[in-house]
């Protein structure tokens, strides 16, 4: 019977997708990881949160390199316009 490689997949937690994930050693010693351009996101507010999680934080673990970097420029901008750097008309 032949040998059947299974390379495990990571999904986005926002988008959904889906790609293999990168492998690290051979034979016995070989793991898996996530791939090298791919992020995570955590955010906790000062909000009231429910026992659910509520909306008081974000916690995305696998994000692909597109939603990662759109996460990084709405946290930016967001916390930007906090600053009042970000006055309209000038």
């Amino acid at each position: 019977m032949a040998d059947v490689d299974i390379i495990p997949k990571i999904c986005c937690d926002n988008c959904g997708k889906t790609v293999e994930k990168q492998q690290q050693g051979t034979g016995a010693s070989r793991s898996f990881k996530k791939p090298s351009l791919w992020g995570s996101c955590k955010i906790e507010g000062g909000r009231s949160t429910d026992s659910y999680g509520g909306k008081g934080r974000l916690d995305f673990i696998d994000l692909c390199p597109s939603c990662a970097n759109a996460a990084i420029d709405a946290a930016a901008a967001a916390l930007k316009a906090a600053r009042g750097e970000d006055a309209p008309n000038g």
